[in-house]
């Protein structure tokens, strides 16, 4: 059988559009420069590197998670949550950021729980003032060999001044109110002076009254740093603070 041209044209017609039928069709709107978005996240990534340990005037934070000490069970809470980061504190020099108005007792229970997980030391760092050192080591009192009762204790009280003795007891030479606080540079001369009389010991205690905030107790800390004639290795927070002038008891 003879097949027409027509016949032909319409046979290759339809395969034609058959073949126009079996290609994707495209979406005249879709804008090709658009970019291609991300897979999506099947679970919350973790973070990488240390956490940070932070005391705020809202109290203790380890990485994102703040910690109610006001709580029964604040301080276990405190210890686990550093516990779970103990590959970022056993035998490392750990940083701790102090805020000024934060609790004393929240800065001391933050270095107990840090010191207990096996940080080998403990750096606060503190805004202060421009002559003193911004950061400073803290010496857990467990981790001391000895401690010659002759050993200065400085204290800041609640009229803003400092205190002055030894952990034996005795007199404590106070400082006069300044005009932001304690007078350091009186200050200074007393913990120098108390040094001279205790050359066995290369340790000062520090604390503060319960309503002392931690900024002042880190200025007393910084100012035993840069002291010209006597110098003081380990600088150990105690916490609650001694009477001044009594004798001091460390647990």
């Amino acid at each position: 059988m003879r097949r027409t041209p027509i016949g032909l044209f319409a046979i290759s017609l339809c395969v034609f559009a058959a073949a126009c039928e079996s290609k994707p069709k495209t979406n005249p709107f879709e804008n090709k420069n658009a970019p291609v978005a991300p897979p999506p996240i099947k679970e919350t990534p973790k973070p990488q590197g240390p956490p940070d340990f932070v005391v705020s005037a809202e109290g203790p934070k380890v990485g994102w998670t703040y910690v109610m000490l006001e709580k029964a069970d604040g301080k276990q809470k405190l210890s686990a949550a550093v516990g779970a980061q103990r590959e970022w504190v056993s035998g490392k020099e750990v940083k701790l950021r102090a805020d000024r108005q934060a609790k004393v007792a929240h800065v001391a229970e933050m270095l107990r729980a840090l010191t207990e997980s096996g940080a080998s030391s403990v750096t606060v760092q503190t805004d202060t003032r421009t002559e003193f050192p911004k950061t400073v080591t803290f010496t857990a009192v467990g981790a001391l060999m000895s401690k010659p009762t002759c050993s200065i204790v400085a204290k800041v009280l609640t009229e803003r001044r400092n205190a002055v003795w030894s952990l034996s007891g005795g007199t404590a030479v106070k400082s006069p109110k300044g005009l932001a606080g304690p007078d350091m540079a009186m200050t200074q001369d007393n913990l120098t002076n108390a040094a001279r009389r205790c050359k066995d010991s290369d340790v000062v205690f520090v604390s503060g009254d319960e309503d002392v905030e931690w900024g002042l107790i880190y200025d007393l800390s910084a100012a035993t740093k840069v002291l010209d004639k006597v110098t003081f290795a380990k600088v150990v927070l105690i916490e609650p603070a001694p009477v001044a002038g009594r004798p001091v008891k460390l647990d």
